[in-house]
């Protein structure tokens, strides 16, 4: 559905403004279904949290994510289902641990976030074998920051949801920067070889 509607579109773009090129279309057309499905799978997990009466832990999960991954890098799926059944999963797991999981010794959570700072200054951005990581150094100085700010903001709260919602957001991204590294790098399966060799 998601392909059907970003050729469509790019058809269209193209039927319209006889200046794009071929490759143009394929650079549009790969846009148009990234911000299709990040569109779809955050209205459903949206719908979902909505239901469960849990739109601020949405919103909350939903900052963490896109504050951290941007810069850090994290794991792909090879299809659009299976990164929402995926994405799903990850929102819920948040979820739950945050409202039953108690507040753990303070001395655990320092430990936590010195090991994070660690792993994130020498191995953030994760590497991206179809798409090289430019600015590098910018995007782990950006990566340490947003670590930091959060970070600061987990000591500065005393809402044990909240903080244990921060915690293991911040926990499952270290994970996948930490299995990306032991794999030598992402293979983003959702950008195909033949779309590369055409935009190179």
């Amino acid at each position: 559905m998601i392909n059907s509607v970003a050729t469509f579109l790019t058809e269209y773009l193209g039927k319209n403004n006889n200046s794009l090129t071929e490759k143009d279309l394929l650079k549009i057309q790969y846009s148009l279904q990234v911000i299709l499905g990040d569109l779809s799978k955050s209205v459903i997990i949206l719908s979902i949290f909505l239901s469960l009466k849990q739109l601020p832990f949405f919103f909350l999960i939903f900052v963490i994510l896109n504050s951290t991954r941007i810069f850090m890098g994290g794991i792909h799926c090879k299809t659009f289902n299976s990164c929402l059944i995926c994405s799903i999963i990850y929102f819920l797991i948040i979820l739950l641990f945050s409202i039953l999981s108690p507040k753990l010794n303070i001395y655990f959570y320092i430990i936590f976030f010195i090991i994070s700072f660690i792993i994130t200054s020498v191995y953030a951005p994760c590497r991206n074998e179809k798409r090289p990581v430019k600015n590098k150094k910018i995007l782990k100085i950006l990566s340490l920051i947003s670590l930091t700010f959060w970070c600061i903001l987990f000591f500065k709260l005393r809402d044990t949801q909240v903080c244990n919602c921060i915690f293991l957001s911040l926990l499952l991204e270290v994970i996948q920067v930490i299995i990306i590294n032991l794999k030598g790098g992402v293979y983003n399966a959702k950008i195909t070889k033949h779309f590369f060799s055409l935009t190179n």
